[in-house]
């Protein structure tokens, strides 16, 4: 990936062996990714999307497949990396880290923004909810609550 952006060799291997020493995977640096679990594959491909020390920066469900401490320690990240002054586009389904890491929302249905904001400016529009229930209350024709009574009910 380095040699992609052009970076230079020394630099490059110094980053990497930071990267994958802060995400415990020094001992793995020469292995074959085919090997890795899902949560390695998915360090590495943050440390590779990392490693040029981007500006913008797109991550989509970048804690998928990680142990509870990476996801600390990844979200940490991306806090300090918008304190740095980087753009990030962050795409979940997991609503509840999207309201702590992010500093604007959109909310996409079918391809529409139905909402555009902090999340502080999406509680007082939409009532003082947490931002998945606004996300339903935005989304959702059919009552959610109901689907997962009939869902009970199928082992009734």
């Amino acid at each position: 990936m380095g040699a992609l952006y052009g970076m230079d060799e020394v630099l490059c291997m110094d980053r990497i062996n930071k990267i994958m020493s802060a995400f415990n995977l020094q001992d793995n640096l020469h292995q074959r990714m085919d090997t890795f679990s899902k949560g390695m594959r998915q360090k590495v491909l943050l440390a590779s999307g990392l490693l040029h020390n981007p500006d913008i920066i797109i991550l989509d469900e970048p804690l998928s497949g990680l142990d509870a401490n990476s996801v600390i320690m990844v979200k940490e990240l991306i806090s300090k990396l918008a304190k740095d002054g980087k753009t990030i586009f962050y795409c979940s389904h997991m609503m509840d880290v999207v309201e702590k890491v992010s500093d604007r929302i959109i909310l996409i249905d079918k391809g529409i923004i139905v909402a555009d904001g902090s999340f502080e400016e999406l509680k007082e529009q939409q009532g003082n909810q947490s931002l998945e229930q606004i996300f339903a209350h935005l989304t959702s024709k059919d009552s959610i609550g109901k689907a997962a009574d009939d869902l009970m009910n199928a082992f009734n």
